[in-house]
């Protein structure tokens, strides 16, 4: 298989199985593994690359030599142009500072964006929904953790309905409605953390959303 020998990561090879575009933006690359991948598998005919730091920069570019890649020193999605992108990934970040990156310059976004945060997805489902993006694709990946990817659209979204709104913009409404049996394991073994802690009330809280969750789970 062409590509073979860029060998990623699940949470990356799940990212990577969301994008197919003639040009695709990764912001915050580092390594420029992904964008090396989906040139070499031809997933993509084109790539921008943005890092924010000269030390990331220097290592994409190594990375990208002699491929259709563009590496570029700036910040988030003011290195690109309105248009310029089919398609962008954020992977690796926490999701506040990832919805900071997207709401910085709207008019730069692309149609479609596949954001893997590394903490709670929730404020990039909020974002979402607030700017007009559709949860099209869910997924949660064994890592380090268990991490979510996201694939939005531009569109109007359906994902959350038949759903309790807060419960499905804190576990995903895709991943309830599919029973992901890692989102299942994932609810218990946070219920079960939680059970040991000072039952203070935002502890009590959210074993109450994590019981409603696994209530779902089992009634769907």
């Amino acid at each position: 298989m062409p590509g073979s020998s860029v060998k990623l990561e699940p949470r990356l090879q799940a990212v990577a199985q969301e994008i197919k575009a003639p040009t695709h933006a990764d912001i915050g690359s580092d390594h420029a593994l992904l964008p090396r991948y989906l040139l070499l598998c031809g997933r993509v005919q084109r790539v921008i690359v943005v890092e924010k730091h000269k030390g990331p920069w220097e290592n994409s570019r190594r990375a990208l030599e002699g491929l259709a890649a563009e590496v570029r020193l700036g910040d988030g999605l003011g290195a690109l142009s309105p248009g310029e992108a089919d398609s962008l990934s954020l992977c690796g970040m926490g999701a506040r500072r990832m919805v900071r990156i997207l709401s910085a310059h709207p008019a730069r976004l692309p149609p479609r964006l596949v954001l893997q945060p590394n903490d709670s997805a929730l404020p990039l489902r909020q974002w979402a929904l607030q700017a007009g993006y559709a949860l099209v694709n869910e997924q949660m990946v064994e890592g380090f953790w268990r991490h979510s990817i996201l694939t939005l659209k531009r569109g109007a979204c359906t994902a959350y309905s038949g759903l309790p709104l807060e419960l499905a913009l804190r576990f995903g409404p895709l991943l309830l409605k599919s029973k992901h049996p890692l989102l299942s394991a994932e609810l218990l073994a946070r219920r079960q953390q939680l059970a040991r802690l000072p039952q203070v009330e935002p502890v009590r809280l959210e074993l109450e959303h994590i019981e409603q969750a696994l209530a779902l789970l089992q009634g769907f």
